[in-house]
């Protein structure tokens, strides 16, 4: 059987895991759903933007990644790259518990307290140094703006949001 490789771009891959974690931001700080439902997508998101984030660093350090779901495994390959990965090893473990090809049942459902800790490994990665600096970098080649760190805060604006904001002001 072919290996088969992940074929976007480090660009398209953070542009996607962005938006993952603009849905948990709005998931986390607003309550759409009953919350056993919420959490699951919350979980989603998170994994996905983490799997997302690793894929992006692996590909745009000139490496090629066989398609996977698997973040400790993904952290381990980042970790070749650059040995400082080991620091968010625990936070992907802890992640990976809700993969989705790993969580697809309502068995254990997700309390508050493992919600909270799923917040706190993903706001962990995306703050990790290597992964800020290529968030960083993506959005200010795309002039976003990240208002707040946090994902508890409030959710990413564009700077085409805030000028039209502005703007709307402007006209009262």
């Amino acid at each position: 059987m072919s290996k088969s490789f992940v074929t976007e771009t480090p660009d398209e891959l953070i542009s996607n895991a962005e938006r993952d974690i603009i849905n948990v931001k709005v998931l986390f700080s607003k309550k759409f759903y009953p919350a056993d439902l919420m959490y699951n997508v919350i979980c989603l998101h998170s994994t996905q933007a983490v799997e997302k984030l690793l894929k992006s660093f692996i590909i745009g350090s000139g490496k090629k990644i066989e398609k996977t779901h698997d973040l400790s495994d993904l952290q381990k390959t980042a970790m070749k790259i650059d040995a400082s990965f080991m620091e968010i090893s625990k936070d992907c473990m802890a992640l990976n518990e809700f993969v989705p090809n790993v969580k697809y049942s309502n068995e254990k459902p997700i309390t508050k307290q493992k919600i909270n800790n799923i917040i706190k490994s993903l706001e962990t990665i995306c703050n990790f140094p290597p992964v800020k600096a290529i968030r960083d970098s993506f959005n200010k080649k795309h002039k976003y703006k990240i208002i707040a760190e946090e994902v508890s805060g409030p959710a990413v604006k564009t700077t085409a949001n805030l000028k039209k904001s502005k703007s709307s002001r402007k006209k009262q």
